[in-house]
């Protein structure tokens, strides 16, 4: 299952000391327009990490970590703002964007000409025009029926499900919650089923939804609806974890199978970006704030959501988003992060020294 970790091991010691790490710089590069969406992404052979930008401007750009570049230009009219990678269409992995006014073109990696060792424009795989206003995405499967589905979320206060069916998009499932959400968040329960977590601006609840039941509850706990105190809700098994158009001052790791909770330790101001990913020993979350304060919170007993801030570093400021995967080695983690002055910055934090 993509996004999982192969083994997490409940016997490994994780230091609690928030010790400082270095965090090493593998790229840099400086936009002409902002950015408005990105993913990193490793080639099928694993051999290659791609970042994909999305511009305000409609570009869609890929980099690698040797300099290499290429430009789609102008290939959407309006802002694109969510960047995935999955089987789309069920066969094998696309990357896939979509635009504002909810174009999605799919494309496959960019290949390396032999003769010249330039980085080619990638192949147009799919394009399909569906509801506006989507703002992130992930694929996977996520019912558990054994094909891949396309979810995402919206401005609008939807979740929206979609499965590759007779050479086009179906809808499927569309769900709806009273205020604009600021917090989702997907997750995985011990059966391997995945579900969402939802936190909405001025509500005091989080909504969860069962995609495998198709059912969507609101959760016991019980959250503080005020801005100074607003919490970014965790999945104990996350997979996917994004803060939409918000600040939000802590994290809260739930498992809502235990009923289990655990809010995490934050030593510095709020944050504005968030995301997760998972180690082969270790599940991990990181918070980024706009002074370039990056906190690394790990835990790997998922039942008991004992998570601690494992290590901090300071990072480049004026960051607006932030995207992470596993690295080659096995406690290394790669993280890109996109600042409102145009920056694009690719670090390397190799997380052993607080892993016992």
């Amino acid at each position: 299952m993509k996004g999982v970790p192969k083994m997490i091991c409940s016997k490994m010691k994780i230091s609690g000391t928030g010790t400082n790490v270095n965090a090493a710089a593998v790229f840099a590069t400086h936009l002409n327009a902002l950015s408005s969406s990105v993913l990193m992404v490793w080639s099928r052979n694993h051999q290659q990490l791609f970042i994909i930008v999305g511009k305000c401007n409609g570009d869609l750009l890929f980099f690698t970590t040797s300099r290499q570049y290429v430009k789609l230009e102008n290939i959407f009219k309006s802002p694109l703002t969510t960047i995935c990678f999955g089987k789309l269409r069920q066969s094998s992995d696309e990357i896939v964007a979509i635009s504002a006014s909810g174009q999605i073109r799919s494309f496959d990696f960019p290949q390396t000409d032999t003769q010249n060792g330039e980085l080619q424009k990638p192949l147009p795989l799919f394009e399909q025009l569906v509801q506006a206003n989507i703002c992130t995405s992930y694929i996977g499967d996520i019912d558990g029926d054994g094909s891949s589905e396309l979810l995402v979320l919206m401005t609008d206060r939807c979740v929206r499900t979609y499965r590759y069916v007779a050479n086009h998009l179906a809808p499927l499932n569309k769900y709806e919650v009273p205020s604009h959400v600021y917090g989702f968040a997907l997750g995985t329960t011990t059966s391997g089923l995945y579900y969402a977590l939802l936190v909405e601006r001025n509500e005091n609840y989080v909504v969860k939804i069962d995609f495998g039941s198709d059912r969507c509850n609101i959760l016991p706990q019980t959250l503080d609806s005020s801005l100074s105190s607003r919490k970014l809700v965790v999945p104990s098994q996350p997979i996917f974890l994004s803060l939409v158009g918000s600040l939000a001052a802590r994290l809260l790791v739930i498992n809502p199978e235990s009923g289990t909770e655990i809010t995490l330790e934050n030593p510095v101001g709020d944050f504005i970006c968030a995301t997760t990913v998972n180690l082969q020993s270790m599940y991990v979350a990181m918070t980024l704030d706009v002074f370039g304060t990056l906190l690394i919170y790990g835990w790997s007993d998922y039942t008991t959501c004992r998570a601690y801030l494992i290590a901090k570093t300071t990072i480049l400021p004026d960051a607006d988003r932030i995207t992470a995967l596993p690295g080659r080695n096995e406690n290394e983690v790669l993280f890109c992060v996109c600042t409102v002055y145009f920056k694009i910055a690719v670090y390397r934090i190799d997380l052993s020294s607080v892993i016992s």
